[in-house]
């Protein structure tokens, strides 16, 4: 008698189990898998771009190296500042707002990753005209080019820096289709030096290509800079011998200036 209670009380005992465990293995798959029968994995939370209101201001925004923030001027103020300057010498009544990105050292595939910090997106999305200073690391690369000027080289530096620069360009259109885009040329800094034909050149074909590649996207331009210091240079460079000084900034933030159709934005 006490053999068959005992036996009955383990048989009863295992089914509880399994019950349990069957519901145990039910609420796991259930937590981790959604109703469609696919893994549910946490979907990750978009960290929100902070909308800049439309209050009327024409809002500019520079990016790029260390031309765009203005390194070998000793006032600061780089070429966007003398670029202000000016449009607020056209700006009647209305306020400009300057949002200046520009880092030392940059070059294109860390102009590209930079983009999708999300005050930047939002200050680009909202900008009446945008300004790039890019290129001239990934050219001369702190001056390590100039030691292997051999044409497969160069054409090597320039298609990477041309599919680099499209992605920049590209990412920029999306975020914002209807604002001016200026991307500053490259000038020589080393006229003075020896191989000067040779780096002229190589600038000349550089600034060419760049101005191709600009001109696929809609009111995107290149703004030329080799002529402003081509016949003058050493009038035009910082104590360093390859940023500009004041009065090189001063000519690049003046010819930008001029190009930005600010009457019709304004309207």
């Amino acid at each position: 008698m006490n053999g068959r209670w005992m036996q009955g009380l383990m048989a009863v005992s295992a089914l509880s189990g399994l019950i349990w465990l069957g519901g145990l293995g039910w609420t796991m798959q259930n937590y981790f898998t959604s109703a469609s029968g696919t893994p549910a994995v946490p979907t990750p939370v978009a960290e929100e771009t902070p909308p800049v209101a439309d209050d009327g201001k024409f809002r500019v925004v520079a990016l790029g190296d260390s031309l765009t923030r203005g390194a070998g001027d000793p006032s600061g103020k780089g070429y966007v500042g003398y670029m202000t300057d000016e449009l607020k010498t056209k700006a009647a009544d209305q306020e400009i707002v300057v949002k200046n990105y520009g880092v030392d050292g940059m070059r294109t595939p860390e102009l590209a990753e930079s983009l999708a910090k999300p005050a930047v997106r939002a200050e680009l999305a909202a900008a009446n005209a945008v300004v790039v200073s890019i290129g001239g690391n990934d050219l001369f690369r702190s001056g390590e080019t100039l030691g292997n000027l051999d044409p497969v080289n160069i054409a090597s530096i320039q298609e990477t820096f041309l599919t680099d620069l499209s992605r920049v360009l590209k990412e920029l259109r999306t975020l914002n289709a209807s604002a001016e885009l200026f991307l500053i040329g490259l000038y020589n800094p080393f006229i003075a030096r020896e191989n000067t034909q040779t780096t002229t050149k190589i600038v000349r074909d550089w600034n060419y290509q760049a101005a191709e590649t600009a001109a696929a996207y809609p009111d995107t331009v290149l703004v030329p800079t080799l002529d402003l210091f081509q016949l003058k240079v050493q009038d035009y460079l910082a104590v360093d011998q390859f940023h500009p000084n004041e009065e090189g900034y001063r000519l690049i933030g003046e010819r930008v200036a001029s190009l930005i159709r600010w009457e019709e934005e304004s309207e």
